[in-house]
């Protein structure tokens, strides 16, 4: 099962990393791993790298996305989806400063939503893996 972290980047410092994300990955990186005395400082550290996310609309958004499908499933901010044909075990919770999901597929299919958004970094700090959310290929219908 892997760990993902996407965060919405400012927009101006998406102009500057977009082509190299690595150094931001790292300044992200640093932030996770910071000591629990430190938390404040990386918090503050992450406000300038970050835009807040409007997780109401988000939440909405893909309510409205899923809620035909039989494999889903929403309690608050959490949105799961379990498809046994699919073979996908994926939960998606929406804070306001990053999203989580957790998943056991390459591309969950909560990502045909977050992907039309520009600005989404994703992060994988467990396995040293990080992208723009937009770079993807399109998901397969």
């Amino acid at each position: 099962m892997r760990v993902f972290y996407i965060f919405q980047i400012k927009k101006d410092l998406t102009k500057i990393t977009k082509e190299n994300p690595y150094t931001l990955f790292h300044t992200l990186e640093t932030i996770y791993y910071r000591e629990p005395d430190d938390i404040k400082l990386g918090y503050v550290f992450l406000k300038q790298i970050i835009d807040p996310i409007p997780i109401k609309e988000l939440d909405i958004l893909l309510f409205k996305r899923y809620k035909e499908n039989y494999f889903y499933m929403k309690y608050r901010n959490i949105h799961s989806m379990h498809d046994v044909y699919r073979k996908e075990n994926t939960v998606l919770t929406l804070n306001k400063t990053y999203l989580k999901l957790e998943t056991n597929v390459i591309k969950p299919r909560f990502l045909e939503e977050l992907q039309k958004n520009h600005s989404l970094f994703v992060c994988d700090f467990q396995e040293k893996d990080y992208f723009w959310l937009d770079s993807l290929e399109p998901l397969p219908v």
